[in-house]
């Protein structure tokens, strides 16, 4: 049963590893200077439902409860893509230039940032642990990651005025 549900986990993590480069690119031209096309909006969005279905069936997939912290955390870093692409979108079709906000738009141009390498890291985790089912899940899932936290506070400020 626990492999199952590693396995599981694992493929859901593949199918938002597959949408990573579409989603960065997407992301990256939200960053470069002048008009972004339209046809990225629209990349966005579709991406940004993928992420939605993956994140939807992640939350709602039953596991064992030595795997919550496990799926949680696989939801985190779904919540962040998806705060990537909405925030790449808010920013690059405002309709207006704000020199307060430009900043965090040129740093779009860098994509998704080291969560895309976490998430590919979580999906081996996940077929490691499900090959070898009698392994202990990492102590590391106990405790919430501060570091994914934080980033997504840091994104939901970005259209603060300061």
């Amino acid at each position: 049963e626990r492999s199952l549900q590693l396995a599981a986990l694992a493929g859901l993590a593949d199918e938002a590893i597959a949408l990573q480069p579409d989603a960065q690119r997407a992301v990256s031209q939200c960053g470069v200077p002048g008009a972004v096309p339209d046809s990225v909006g629209l990349e966005l969005g579709r991406v940004s439902r993928s992420y939605s279905l993956i994140y939807e069936r992640t939350r709602h997939l039953p596991v064992e409860p030595e795997l919550t912290e496990a799926r949680a955390h696989l939801c985190r870093l779904l919540s962040y893509h998806m705060h990537m692409l909405r925030d790449a979108g808010d920013l690059a079709f405002s309709g207006r230039t704000d020199e307060r906000t430009e900043p965090f738009r040129r740093e779009l141009a860098r994509g998704l940032g080291p969560f895309a390498t976490e998430l590919v890291a979580l999906a081996d985790e996940f077929r490691n642990l499900a090959a070898a089912p009698t392994r202990r899940m990492p102590d590391v899932w106990d405790s919430p990651d501060e570091f994914l936290l934080e980033a997504l506070w840091r994104l939901d400020r970005r259209f603060v005025p300061a």
